[in-house]
């Protein structure tokens, strides 16, 4: 089967010029020759979707040379491109993850419409219905872009074509930009895209990505391009070894925390932090389940300052969206009695969102650097080099989790008692706290402490979530109930423990950023209320 192997990068918060500059200064590419091409991608399926059902693509591609240097040529240089377009027809099955390795079938054609005839040569000719469905082909949606192509031949015999694309999707009657760099294995071990990728890493801000232009586009009909990603747990076989469950759990976990980086480089919506967040924490659940049978991963400390940024403007959002919100009603009580507890609610909602508006300019700086952002490349190439089959017991995964779940018991124990002992904040209420109430309690440091072991307990609550949802698929029996319950029991202590720590959290921030006295103690008191909660 002809396949075509290639890895696919964003580069986020650039625009096309500054990217287009930086390839052609760099050391592996500025000697080389650069060819330049005007590409028309359309793309076909049935009115129900067949080859999308399919997992296959079909794209109609008009290829236009263009000349190297084009500035004040006008309408003469397009004319000229298309009269010598030529055309290609293209089948692709699906990819899995940002190196895609999947099968191409290309045929030229002698002008941009499809030729049905030519799929039974390919694997769609399997289905009873093909030559039906392919009479029905319809376009879809279209990407149109400029190609910069580089092609760089290594001493080892490895050659590799880098494509600079820059231009749109069309979908829909909607249009997004298009801005993506290809690397596409011609010859050699793929293990070589990913050393391109770290060489022009150096001096880009690369990250991998998932989504091929196809699917790009049908997000974008469907008016989910820039929807959130979440978790997509893939459908693994009984008895997974621990590699297969690798590279397809940690696959998922690196492609969702990528996928929302890329998103939240350019969006607003709270939740692509969030899904960014929880992509990252699945990582680094699987390893630490996985960890007895895989090779070291590598160093990710460059991406703390990143990780770090993330958790900050999370808890701002979660502040301004969610905590305070739900409790400024049992604040306020009456706006018409208390207006100043609805001016001192707004006040700090208007302080927060500041707040978390810088943090995200933090964020997106931190996007743009290439030292930041290449320890994402290095998982995805460290994560290819896993082996598989790994040999394990067959009840390794079970083992691990049971380990996990017995930890965590022994950890809400301890946090009961704590509680149990008394706890040093105030009773929820909306009066005024005394005069002195506004500096900081004598235990602070207990009540920061509190906030970390509830941290701490959910953390491990969602590492138990996560490894049990990945290999649940792998079990059957009483092990796979055991799991389900442990599944259970991990989503509700992560979401009641999340509960008050966030309380104490916007308590915390309330009162370090000198907003109304009563509010923060208010919220304060509702964080100690529901710490003591049975």
């Amino acid at each position: 089967m002809p396949q075509e192997i290639e890895l696919k990068l964003a580069i986020p918060g650039l625009d096309a010029a500054s990217v287009d500059r930086a390839l052609r200064a760099h050391p592996l590419l500025r000697q080389r020759p650069v060819q330049r091409l005007r590409l028309t991608n359309r793309y076909f399926d049935t009115p129900d979707g067949w080859l999308r059902q399919q997992r296959c693509a079909l794209r109609i591609r008009g290829i236009a040379p263009m000349p190297q240097d084009t500035a004040g040529a006008g309408n003469t240089s397009a004319a000229r491109a298309r009269a010598a377009m030529r055309w290609e027809q293209t089948l692709k099955s699906a990819g899995q993850g940002a190196l895609s390795v999947r099968g191409e079938w290309t045929v030229p054609l002698r002008r941009g419409v499809p030729e049905p005839a030519v799929l039974a040569t390919t694997p769609l000719a399997d289905q009873p219905d093909w030559a039906d469905r392919a009479n029905a082909l319809q376009p879809v949606y279209e990407t149109r872009c400029l190609r910069t192509l580089w092609t760089v031949r290594r001493r080892d015999g490895c050659v590799i074509e880098v494509a600079l694309d820059v231009g749109e999707i069309r979908a829909a009657g909607r249009r997004a930009p298009l801005l993506e760099l290809e690397l596409e294995l011609v010859q050699g071990d793929p293990e070589a895209l990913f050393g391109l990728a770290a060489a022009l890493g150096q001096r880009l801000p690369l990250i991998p990505a998932r989504a091929s232009k196809a699917e790009q586009a049908q997000r974008l009909a469907d008016g989910l391009l820039d929807a959130p990603v979440r978790a997509r747990n893939p459908d693994l076989p009984r008895a997974a070894d621990p590699g297969t469950v690798a590279r397809a759990a940690l696959g998922d976990a690196l492609g969702q925390c990528c996928d929302n980086l890329l998103l939240a480089a350019r969006s607003d919506d709270p939740e692509a932090v969030h899904q960014a967040r929880v992509g990252w924490r699945r990582w680094r659940s699987l390893l630490r389940l996985l960890r007895p049978w895989l090779p070291p991963p590598p160093d990710t400390t460059p991406l703390r300052p990143l990780l770090d940024a993330l958790g900050a403007v999370r808890d701002l959002d979660v502040a301004r969206t969610e905590t305070l919100p739900a409790w400024a009603d049992a604040f306020v009580e009456d706006a018409a009695h208390h207006p100043e507890r609805q001016r001192a609610v707004q006040r700090s909602l208007r302080a927060l969102q500041q707040a978390a508006g810088r943090e995200r300019q933090q964020l997106r700086a931190l996007l743009c650097q290439p030292a930041v952002v290449q320890s994402l490349l290095a998982c995805a190439a460290w994560l290819h080099g896993v082996p598989t089959p790994i040999v394990a017991p067959e009840s390794w995964a079970a083992q691990r989790l049971r380990r996990w779940e017995r930890r965590l018991r022994r950890m809400l124990e301890a946090a009961a008692a704590a509680a149990s002992d008394g706890d040093p904040n105030r009773p929820a209420t909306a009066d005024p706290p005394p005069a002195d109430d506004t500096a900081p309690p004598s235990n602070d440091r207990a009540g920061h402490d509190a906030i970390d072991a509830l941290h701490a307990a959910r953390l491990l609550a969602k590492r138990l979530r996560y490894g049990a949802e990945a290999v649940a698929p792998t079990l059957s029996g009483r092990a796979a109930r055991q799991l389900l319950r442990w599944q259970r029991q991990a989503r509700t202590w992560q979401t009641r423990i999340g509960a008050q720590r966030d309380l104490a959290l916007a308590a915390r921030w309330l009162a370090e950023h000198g907003q109304d006295a009563a509010w923060a103690a208010f919220v304060r008191g509702a964080a100690a209320a529901l710490h003591r909660a049975p």
